[in-house]
């Protein structure tokens, strides 16, 4: 009877052992599926950022060109004023100099 015990449990350990190659198989495989998985989702997000910087940099520009506009619009208005009224911009420019340097004397 120990000769059969022993026997059985060789068979019974041989099961086990491939069932465990088995499982430790389809857990490699997972890990490989999940690895691709992973780099299939950083190169998705590398090429979002790379649109969103695309995005952001048209924005910049579009932002950039109407604050051209409108600072070289109020430098024309500027202009024209002064030189509609050239002795109230003289008188507008002495008193800010004068208020700008008695800040700038306390410091």
């Amino acid at each position: 009877m120990a000769q059969l015990d022993t026997s059985m449990r060789g068979k019974k350990n041989g099961h086990a052992r491939g069932a465990l190659k088995a499982r430790a198989n389809d857990v490699l495989d997972d890990f490989v599926e999940l690895r691709k998985d992973m780099s299939r989702l950083a190169d998705a997000a590398n090429k979002a950022a790379r649109d969103e910087v695309k995005h952001a940099g048209s924005r910049i520009d579009l932002f950039s060109k109407t604050l051209r506009t409108r600072a070289s619009n109020g430098a024309g208005y500027a202009v024209e004023k002064i030189r509609e009224h050239p002795g109230t911009a003289l008188g507008v420019s002495l008193g800010a100099g004068l208020v700008l340097g008695l800040v700038l004397a306390r410091r």
